[in-house]
């Protein structure tokens, strides 16, 4: 009898597991085929947003941050949907930003760039034919591509370098949204100038001498600026292979200032290039941040001396140019072994969370760790650090923190009494806070002091 029920139930499913062997069949039967491969590439324009995931349905391809791209991956010609998602702190899933369906075809290139605001994003397309070089070319093709929503109307102008633009001579004229196609160079020295409309004699962006290798495609793209960077316009460069080069304005030189945490060391006036007549930060003293001041030089001497006495000097350093950069030179350590910390002020604020750098710069304590927590939260063996084991001069980098009241404080390494006094920020979405960490007249404590904040 048990052996009848077994058959009878397998013979009740058999026709249900034909008919679902039918069905997936017919699904594989009519799924298309794929005849060759298209190529899709992804730009980051909204100012404001985090770094952004970007997938292909649900295949997370890679990450893309502002001014950057993600270069151009082979698809089967088949039908796909185009995904930007990002992540916000404490969500445990990532917040789908916007979509692009594409019908990709074989042998052909598409760009999506997404522009906007994280309230109101759109996504701007265009396709081209891939083209194949060979090693004979001694072209190169360039577009112009406009996600600037600050920057208007703009006439484009690129030429040999050191041509004066002359009105009718421009590449075009291009507006937010709004794409100059494929043009072919000869290969040599060219200069992109971007000008008022009608008016070349207003040059809002005038790079450096741009030499490009012939045999590719290079996409210009203008973007709005950050705090990040000293011009007014941020243009990149974006190859097909994904790598990117940002170009440097001539009117807008790179920055640096200094500043003193050395503790036990005089105040000191600070010069560049050896030029020892005129004072480039004027009796900078402990605790203090001087002004910023443009950096002309490729490598520039950077010479601290005592307040008023040129012939004492406390020390001397060389300072890298790096274009389109904000930096802060640290005077840090003991009296008796300073140290020049080179720090570049590469956040850019988005509104989906806070940032925060900690730099440590105290040289009495050799190795520390760094507690954000919320306010009041007691720390003991079930609160763990943010980080651990901070040597001296080390930087945690930007760093994605909480919004809300936040108190940090610092003790010695694997310990938990607190040898800083607590300090608590009100952080806010789109905030950007540097501090360092620096020695007192204790030699078991130290200080955390806020010098840099974005608003």
């Amino acid at each position: 009898m048990d052996k009848y029920k077994k058959l009878l139930r397998a013979s009740r499913l058999t026709p249900v597991l034909i008919m679902l062997a039918y069905i997936v069949g017919c699904a594989e039967g009519t799924r298309p085929e794929a005849t060759g491969k298209g190529a899709v590439r992804a730009i980051h324009a909204i100012v404001e947003a985090p770094e952004l995931a970007f997938l292909n349905e649900e295949k997370n391809i890679g990450g893309v941050d502002y001014r950057r791209v993600l270069g151009f991956q082979e698809w089967d010609d088949l039908e796909y949907n185009f995904n930007f998602d990002f992540a916000s702190p404490g969500q445990p899933d990532p917040t789908r930003l916007a979509t692009e369906f594409i019908d990709v075809v074989a042998d052909m290139e598409y760009t999506l760039v997404i522009t906007g605001t994280i309230e109101n994003p759109s996504i701007m397309m265009w396709e081209e034919a891939k083209r194949e070089w060979t090693d004979t070319d001694t072209v190169y093709e360039l577009d112009f591509v406009h996600v600037s929503p600050l920057l208007g109307e703009v006439d484009i102008y690129y030429d040999a370098a050191d041509t004066v633009p002359v009105l009718g001579n421009e590449i075009g004229t291009i507006s937010n949204g709004e794409r100059i196609p494929f043009t072919e160079f000869p290969e040599g020295p060219y200069q992109l100038i971007v000008t008022a409309p009608d008016d070349p004699s207003t040059v809002l962006f005038q790079s450096t001498t741009v030499i490009a290798i012939p045999g590719q495609r290079i996409t210009l793209v203008l973007f709005d600026p950050d705090p990040s960077i000293t011009a007014s316009i941020g243009i990149n460069a974006f190859f097909s292979s994904g790598e990117n080069s940002q170009l440097a304005d001539i009117g807008s030189p790179p920055q640096v200032r200094t500043m003193h945490v050395a503790f036990g060391t005089d105040n000191f006036d600070g010069y560049l290039n050896n030029d020892l007549e005129n004072i480039v930060f004027p009796n900078v003293s402990f605790g203090e941040l001087s002004n910023y001041v443009d950096l002309t030089e490729t490598i520039a001497a950077l010479t601290l001396t005592a307040v008023g006495d040129t012939t004492q000097i406390i020390k001397e350093g060389e300072i890298t140019r790096i274009n389109n950069s904000k930096r802060s030179l640290i005077l840090w350590g003991s009296p008796d072994e300073l140290f020049i910390r080179d720090i570049q002020h590469s956040a850019r604020p988005v509104s989906t969370y806070p940032q925060i750098r900690i730099t440590n710069l105290s040289s009495n304590i050799s190795m520390l760790d760094l507690y954000e927590l919320e306010a009041g939260t007691a720390i003991n063996e079930d609160v763990s650090p943010n980080f651990s084991g901070a040597i001296a001069g080390i930087t945690t980098n930007f760093v994605v923190a909480s919004s809300g009241s936040r108190e940090f404080t610092i003790t010695l390494n694997d310990e938990q009494n607190p040898i800083s006094t607590p300090v608590v920020l009100e952080l806010a979405n789109g905030e950007v806070v540097d501090m360092v960490i620096v020695d007192t007249v204790d030699p078991s404590m130290v200080e955390l002091v806020v010098f840099d904040t974005i608003p």
